[in-house]
């Protein structure tokens, strides 16, 4: 059985899944019959590191997360599961990946004309200790590529501090 350790937490304006970044195979010992959960409690053990960490700095990138929305005017609003997926809906505007023009139109037409434009978004990157954080937001216009980038360094900061 293979997996990563990890944890997840849901906030007002983010989903977030905080992870080791390696996935990790877990052989079941000779001894099945006395051990039947070996892997589920390898994996709660394994896991409990990341919880902890999310409780402790969840309720601090909810108040970053609000803040930079207001002093940026970032188009993230309520986290909400059931939006829509949107091709084109981040605007690469850094160089690190190429603008997709015919999606990027797409999607400006999407929120355009949609009634209540919710589209879902997501980054993943590594913090300085290799682990792996992986944001989830609604957005209800294109976001840019480099306002994404200043809500990951901030959140990186907050997992250096905590």
């Amino acid at each position: 059985m293979s997996g990563e350790a990890g944890a997840g937490a849901r906030s007002t304006y983010f989903q977030i899944y905080y992870s080791s970044g390696m996935t990790v195979s877990v052989a079941m010992p000779p001894d099945v019959e006395n051990n039947p959960h070996y892997i589920s409690d390898y994996f709660k053990e394994a896991d409990k590191p990341f919880k902890e960490k999310l409780k402790k700095v969840v309720p601090k990138i909810e108040k970053c997360i609000e803040g930079l929305i207001n002093q940026y005017n970032l188009p993230i609003t309520y986290f909400d599961p059931k939006s829509n997926t949107v091709s084109g809906a981040i605007i690469e505007d850094t160089g690190e990946y190429q603008n997709d023009e015919s999606n990027a139109l797409k999607a400006k037409n999407w929120f355009t004309n949609s009634k209540d434009p919710k589209a879902y978004i997501s980054i993943s990157f590594f913090t300085k200790t290799f682990s792996k954080i992986t944001l989830m937001f609604t957005v209800n216009q294109c976001i840019r590529r480099s306002q994404l980038n200043l809500v990951q360094d901030n959140i990186c900061v907050i997992f250096e501090l905590n």
